[in-house]
């Protein structure tokens, strides 16, 4: 049931991937199009994710909603789904960007009412 959650939010957004998994660095579920080292990336994707959460709190206390890094042809998304899990969406220049905002805190609570 997860996989087919994580495949229909990269299909209505018309993402080039989506990865689910613990804050940890630890893969959930992933459905992408690249070939690359996944487990090193959400790793990396952790890190910087707990390295924003550490820097909020330091500037007042305050939380992140998502953290946004563009790259040369291809923008990444990390957002927070509860205290122990994460997503990270592959953005691309097609990619429905209005449709995965205005639609991704539903698919954050389908993902962690199954996982």
């Amino acid at each position: 049931m997860l996989k087919l959650i994580i495949n229909e939010l990269k299909q209505i957004g018309n993402l080039s991937g989506v990865l689910f998994a613990y804050r940890d660095g630890n893969l959930i579920e992933e459905d992408v199009n690249e070939k690359f080292d996944i487990k090193k990336f959400v790793a990396m994707c952790a890190s910087v994710l707990n390295g924003a959460i550490v820097l909020g709190k330091t500037i007042g206390d305050r939380n992140i909603s998502k953290i946004v890094v563009e790259l040369n042809n291809q923008t990444i998304m990390i957002v927070g789904c509860d205290k122990k899990t994460f997503l990270m969406l592959f953005i691309e220049n097609y990619t429905k960007i209005v449709v995965i905002l205005n639609e991704l805190e539903n698919y954050i609570q389908k993902i962690i009412e199954v996982y």
